[in-house]
């Protein structure tokens, strides 16, 4: 019936077995990768808390104290919180009483106050972000911003022990 030519057979299993070998090889730096940085965080935990307080957020995660901004290595963040919170206004309670609460309900409680949070990293690169006056929010954006220091500090404190042992 159909003829193979042998050696073109051979040329695609080689294929094959080259990208099955890279498949692999990539599988298994993947999971060293992963294997040094879960040993990372387990003696940085602050890193986790920080990853876990901006994951629904637009804040910048990190990874082996770099995040996509700069390092957290010499940076430093700060909740400023303004008064944020949500609250009725006037407008709103009358038109709700107006319309026997329909409209209260339908429009709900308006925010009020600002939160941000400023942050510089160790290359001296600085963000601002907003953050929205629902005390879910502003209680990640607190525990960002202590994360944040303390993963720096923490990392401060390292450098200045291996900067010490290396001259001792």
């Amino acid at each position: 019936m159909f003829k193979r030519d042998p050696e073109r057979a051979a040329e695609r299993e080689a294929k094959r077995a080259e990208k099955r070998q890279q498949r692999e090889e990539w599988a298994a730096k993947r999971k060293a990768e992963k294997a040094a940085l879960a040993e990372w965080r387990q003696t940085h935990p602050a890193e986790k808390t920080l990853n876990q307080a901006c994951m629904m957020h637009l804040w910048p995660g990190s990874k082996f104290g770099q995040t996509d901004l700069g390092p957290i290595l010499g940076g430093h963040a700060e909740f400023v919180d303004a008064g944020a919170h949500k609250a009725w206004t006037a407008t709103r309670l009358v038109a709700g009483v107006a319309t026997m609460g329909v409209t209260a309900a339908a429009t709900g409680r308006k925010n009020k106050g600002a939160a941000v949070i400023n942050v510089t990293f160790g290359n001296g690169a600085a963000q601002t972000y907003n953050v929205k006056p629902e005390s879910a929010t502003l209680r990640a954006a607190n525990q960002y911003v202590t994360a944040f220091n303390a993963l720096a500090a923490q990392l401060a404190a390292e450098a200045d022990h291996e900067g010490g042992a290396s001259t001792s």
